[in-house]
């Protein structure tokens, strides 16, 4: 065999073998590689799912780091766990989705899009329940095809900023508003109950409508526009043609000026005699400045139609 054959076949045989080994010296990329990086952020999104935590736990070597930064405190499996744990509990809509994955020989990156929406505090930035949306960048290390190390990188302080956008802090403006106005309702609520005119009267405002929706051959049911008009005319039509006989609030929420009760409640149509039975009720509140300026009552007009009619 002439030199030249043997200088062609040796620098064959070093080309195959570059072919074959990563530029860090380990063997070919592994396509079950991807797959186990993938349980990462499976984990990741389903932060409350025991498989799912089982999954990473497996993909990982019994000594794998979480490496955040340089301070040498790295969060082990155990710590990690607990950490997204409570991640889940905060962001129920966690979500961890990969854009890209790239591997070289044993070292695999990722990018990736993290969103969800806290229901407190995080990091100590309350959003009042705006949603982020995140780049994040890890470097995983495997060993045995198993996961050994993650260096990661997320953007954190854009998430921050974003909980702190004017329209986070519009609605937390908003809920601070809700909470007056639906105290401002309760008490009309609680007043109308308990018959307190004074007290209705102090907190109508100048232009106060009164509505109730249903049957319109009642009496009470319709358009009640002003403060002489609900206490002058409706308020006694009510009070002579329909006793309550049970009553509760179910519920009540409140957002900016508006509230909403939801309940349930009986009567007796007393011109009849002829009981409801009981059914449900929904009230919607407008507050301005301190005051009721609307409040609009749905029940079910068909009950109280029929024992008004005597059905």
């Amino acid at each position: 065999m002439t030199t030249m054959m043997k200088s062609i076949l040796a620098g064959t045989a070093a080309l195959a073998l570059v072919a074959c080994t990563a530029p860090n010296g380990s063997s070919a990329t592994d396509p079950a590689d991807k797959a186990t990086v993938q349980t990462f952020y499976d984990f990741l999104s389903n932060p409350g799912s025991d498989s799912h935590a089982e999954a990473f736990s497996a993909a990982t070597t019994s000594d794998w780091e979480s490496i955040g930064n340089y301070s040498g405190k790295n969060k082990n499996k155990q710590a990690f766990t607990g950490q997204v744990g409570g991640f889940g509990k905060l962001m129920p809509d966690l979500n961890w989705a990969v854009q890209d994955m790239h591997q070289d020989g044993d070292t695999i990156i990722v990018r990736s899009r993290a969103t969800g929406t806290p229901q407190g505090p995080l990091f100590g930035v309350n959003g009042e329940g705006q949603t982020f949306d995140i780049l994040t960048i890890d470097i995983h290390e495997l060993e045995g095809g198993k996961i050994a190390r993650s260096y990661h990188v997320e953007d954190w302080a854009g998430a921050l900023q974003q909980l702190t956008t004017p329209k986070a802090q519009e609605a937390k403006m908003a809920a601070a508003e809700g909470q007056k106005t639906l105290a401002v309702a309760q008490k009309f609520l609680g007043a109308a109950g308990s018959g307190d005119g004074a007290t209705l009267m102090e907190l109508m405002a100048d232009d106060f409508v009164w509505h109730n929706e249903g049957d319109g051959s009642i009496p009470w049911i319709g358009n009640w526009e002003g403060k002489d008009v609900v206490m002058g005319t409706f308020m006694p039509k009510f009070g002579a043609g329909l006793k309550v006989t049970s009553w509760s609030t179910d519920y009540s929420f409140a957002s900016g000026d508006q509230a909403v009760f939801v309940g349930t409640m009986s009567a007796i149509a007393n011109n009849t005699g002829v009981d409801t039975g009981k059914f449900s009720w929904a009230v919607r509140v407008n507050v301005e400045n301190g005051k009721v300026k609307s409040w609009n009552w749905f029940e079910d007009s068909f009950a109280v139609s029929q024992a008004y009619h005597g059905k």
